[in-house]
């Protein structure tokens, strides 16, 4: 058993304490907005108390970057015939759900102002995104490139910048109804062939 897997106490951590605390943070974010969220009221819809969340995440900030970024879209399953394009659109698949949610888009103006007002605190919220979703990134693409292939030299991680970036922007710009099928059509054969023109040169 790992030590991530303990509580403060020594104890296995209960993970569907932890799944309730999530979802319960997305349906506040929801409501409320970031500004207003609290760990308390977080706490009270989980039915858990504020100490236990603090454990876990030692502050709304923490617990609201595992919320609008989980695990299942960060890193969704594998598929082994997957190509170039078919990652690429799920890529940009996962910015559009991400940003079609209620929750990420009363959340991330006010997650995003933490994180520039504080270095430390950027780089550990985005440490698990670093670490586990651009390593797991660089083997797809590069598995993808293989059965298509195609010789990529670009960092996939600028994939994910650019959706992420260009999706955010529209929804600020024009809100999330744009994000409709046509733009994820258009961003993902845009991302596509930049991809492929500098895997050629």
């Amino acid at each position: 058993m790992t030590t991530e897997s303990l509580t403060a106490t020594g104890r296995p951590r209960d993970n569907r304490i932890d799944e309730a605390v999530l979802e319960a943070a997305r349906a506040l974010l929801a409501e409320v907005g970031y500004a207003d969220l609290t760990l308390t009221a977080v706490a009270a819809r989980a039915q858990t108390s504020v100490p236990a969340l603090r454990r876990r995440w030692p502050s709304k900030a923490h617990l609201v970057h595992q919320a609008v970024f989980p695990d299942d879209l960060a890193v969704p399953p594998r598929d082994p015939d997957a190509g170039l394009a078919d990652e690429v659109e799920t890529v940009v698949g996962n910015c559009v759900a991400l940003f079609s949610d209620r929750a990420m888009s009363r959340a991330i103006t006010g997650l995003l102002s933490d994180l520039v007002a504080d270095d430390e605190l950027q780089r550990e919220l985005t440490a698990r995104l670093r670490d586990v979703v651009w390593s797991d990134l660089e083997e797809r693409f590069t598995r993808a490139a293989l059965r298509d292939g195609v010789a990529i030299v670009v960092d996939p991680s600028i994939i994910v910048e650019t959706a992420f970036g260009a999706a955010l922007m529209t929804v600020v710009l024009r809100g999330s109804d744009a994000l409709d099928d046509q733009w994820r059509a258009t961003m993902s054969a845009t991302l596509l062939a930049g991809l492929r023109a500098v895997g050629s040169t």
